[in-house]
């Protein structure tokens, strides 16, 4: 009973801080890419995604390895195999220190010769050609260092986690803001802050290694070859994974920049702002389900397992859901107020650009923990080769788009969104389902169930939206919290039956009387 009682405010601790952390980032980053933006001008801040954008590309080579360490490292510290556990550690540690020296000396030469890469306007082209090594730099040093915040999830300590990134977050938005103000304005300052908070991290998620699990050596001795095979021979898929991710949303950007030109690609850049952070929000609240998700997995009660599948899908749904459907709804208000300084034709383009940007999160937001359910047993290559496909074709038709219509980046933003709703309706619970072994339609209902609350949140926001026009910031604040309380009323009585809504009940109550 007692460990139950934890278990369930382990939980409650985990998902509150890793929300708290998760707004604050919002909110820094919702001032910080104005500003930027307003200071810099919103073609050269363009360059700062698209080079974010070729790091992911870099990943592709680096997750194989580093994808599943997590999932074996708190397999084998339930089952009390510590050794193993190290051994696990220490190869990745090893190999990821060799990558990153290696990959140093392409990428010099990547950003000495990136006017013939991509298109760098060129007046801004030091500027940017330093950026993109900052910030190049300070993934290589991330990923050295990368093995060391396992210990985050091993325990089950994400509350420490968001700790860790809120500082990070904090800090990273003081050196921009001291940066911009004063000095005379570039850039390149944004990738100083990423090194810097990259260096950060790497010390205090060392400490918290230490602190956590003073069991891990890190050590060359431990080094394990077939150790690195096994974890490569899992997280290949991963990788692949990666790609067809990149396929999807990952090339946009370089798309934009190629074909359409370098202004379209700074408005596509903004538009994915805060859908991205919505896509971050959405990641931390399922993940911080997958530590308990894969210890249940572990001791091997399916039943167990199951309902802490479908809960977790509920509660990230009922979470997230909200302000995806409030941003669509109240998106042209926000920008004109965020993004002042553009003309209405370039607002309406921004709204248009990140609806259909957040276009699947409104269906897939229900199904994100399904994902934990692949990774955690180790069925990765069926959904892999789907996404891969939908990737490829998403390619493909981008550009007869491109080609043979006037679309432009409406083209690039809209069609890989399409084909991912197909792909979250039509495929992903039902995988999940078969690597369980239960029905088909066993996640069916959690998704139904949420469409049906998305659905009625929008029509309400609408009606919101018509009756009262929002002129100030002050109004969209007033309007997000009447309108966010409805929406979690509605997400509380449609997503969730009677026993889910007495088990919410109970956990919170709980909660408050242990802190009384």
């Amino acid at each position: 009973m007692r460990t139950r009682m934890e278990n369930k405010k382990r939980f409650i601790v985990n998902m509150g801080s890793q929300v708290i952390s998760a707004l604050i980032n919002f909110g820094i980053n919702f001032f910080l890419s104005a500003y930027i933006v307003n200071v810099i001008g919103k073609e050269v801040y363009g360059f700062v995604g698209l080079a974010n954008n070729f790091v992911s590309y870099v990943q592709i080579f680096t997750i194989a390895l580093n994808a599943m360490l997590s999932r074996y490292v708190t397999i084998k510290l339930v089952q009390k195999e510590y050794l193993k556990a190290n051994v696990y550690i220490s190869s990745v540690t090893m190999c990821n220190l060799v990558i990153s020296v290696i990959l140093f000396f392409p990428t010099v030469l990547l950003c000495c010769f990136l006017q013939y890469v991509i298109e760098v306007p060129a007046v801004y082209m030091f500027d940017i050609k330093i950026l993109w090594f900052l910030i190049f730099f300070a993934f290589l040093i991330q990923l050295a260092t990368n093995t060391f915040q396992t210990c985050f999830f091993a325990t089950n300590r994400l509350d420490l986690s968001a700790k860790r990134s809120l500082e990070n977050y904090i800090l990273k938005a003081g050196i921009l803001i001291a940066a911009f103000m004063f000095l005379q304005p570039h850039v390149w300052y944004v990738g100083v802050a990423t090194l810097i908070c990259a260096v950060f991290l790497a010390v205090i998620n060392k400490h918290y290694m230490k602190k956590l699990t003073p069991w891990v050596k890190i050590e060359k001795r431990l080094f394990s070859l077939s150790a690195v095979k096994e974890l490569v021979g899992v997280g290949i898929w991963n990788s692949v994974n990666q790609l067809s991710q990149l396929l999807l949303t990952g090339f946009d950007l370089l798309i934009a920049n190629v074909f359409i030109g370098s202004a379209e690609m700074g408005i596509l850049s903004i538009a994915k702002t805060i859908p991205t952070q919505i896509l971050t929000f959405i990641g931390i609240v399922s993940n911080v389900f997958s530590p308990r998700m894969t210890m249940i997995y572990a001791t091997g009660d399916k039943k167990a397992f199951l309902h802490e599948t479908r809960f977790s899908m509920r509660i990230c749904g009922a979470l997230c859901s909200v302000p995806i459907i409030g941003f669509i709804a109240f998106g042209y208000p926000f920008f004109k107020l965020w993004m002042g300084g553009l003309s209405d034709a370039e607002l309406i383009q921004l709204q248009i650009l990140s609806i259909l940007t957040l276009l699947p999160t409104v269906f897939s937001v229900y199904i994100y923990p399904l994902y934990n359910v692949n990774t955690i047993t180790c069925k990765l290559k069926i959904p892999v080769l789907v996404s891969g496909g939908i990737g490829v074709a998403s390619l493909g038709i981008v550009y007869y788009l491109l080609k043979t219509t006037q679309l432009g980046i409406y083209a690039v933003a809209g069609v890989s969104s399409i084909l991912l709703v197909f792909r979250v309706l039509l495929f992903v619970p039902m995988y999940a389902a078969h690597n369980l072994k239960v029905k088909f339609n066993t996640f069916y209902p959690p998704l139904l169930r949420g469409i049906l609350a998305s659905g009625l949140m929008f029509v309400f926001f609408k009606l919101i939206n018509s009756v009262y026009k929002v002129t100030s910031w002050t109004e969209l604040i007033c309007v997000a919290l009447i309108s966010g309380v409805g929406g979690y009323v509605i997400n509380y009585y449609i997503v969730f039956g009677k026993k889910e809504r007495e088990q919410i009940s109970d956990m919170l109550k709980n909660l408050l009387r242990r802190k009384n």
